[in-house]
């Protein structure tokens, strides 16, 4: 988890976790492997069970404005007046997605009951009783598109899964 030029990674010290042979095992932010959206747990069938975190003490009173600007900018930008998951696509070194979609003429797309966003085109919002279908259409659409426009290849925030 990251943003705003910081992630996980600096403030976790180590996790407990349960293996694939139902064992509790500790392991450290060293043995992570972290990277850019990356860590050992997206390769492993691992449990966190805890984690234990080196916070710092700060001004409450600048903790609570930084929280407050940080919020009032994601009303501002992003569509919170529907379900989402959030950003879908990576940006691209360089460049920001939601820019690539919407110069590429998705911005406000319909499929079934998913949209991509008019506000913000790097979300996909669940307008109406969207299905994963619906979804993964404009997924599928907004790389194309990309594609095709730009040659550069997006690639998800999210992890997809197809459980057929």
């Amino acid at each position: 988890a990251g943003a705003y030029l910081s992630d996980i990674s600096n403030v976790l010290e180590k996790i407990d976790i349960l293996d694939e042979n139902l064992e509790e095992k500790t392991i450290l932010n060293k043995d992570l492997d972290f990277g850019y959206r990356h860590s050992i747990l997206s390769e492993r069938n691992w449990i966190v069970l805890k984690a234990y975190f080196n916070l710092k003490k700060g001004n409450k009173e600048e903790i609570i404005e930084l929280i407050n600007e940080r919020k009032m900018r994601r009303v501002e930008n992003q569509p919170l007046d529907y379900p989402s998951a959030g950003s879908v696509f990576r940006n691209p070194e360089g460049d920001y997605a939601g820019r690539l979609i919407e110069e590429a003429g998705l911005k406000g797309q319909m499929h079934g009951g998913a949209g991509i966003s008019e506000k913000h085109a790097n979300f996909i919002v669940n307008v109406k009783d969207a299905t994963s279908s619906d979804i993964k259409y404009l997924i599928d659409l907004a790389k194309e598109k990309v594609k095709d426009k730009f040659n550069i290849e997006l690639h998800t925030e999210q992890e997809l899964f197809n459980w057929e």
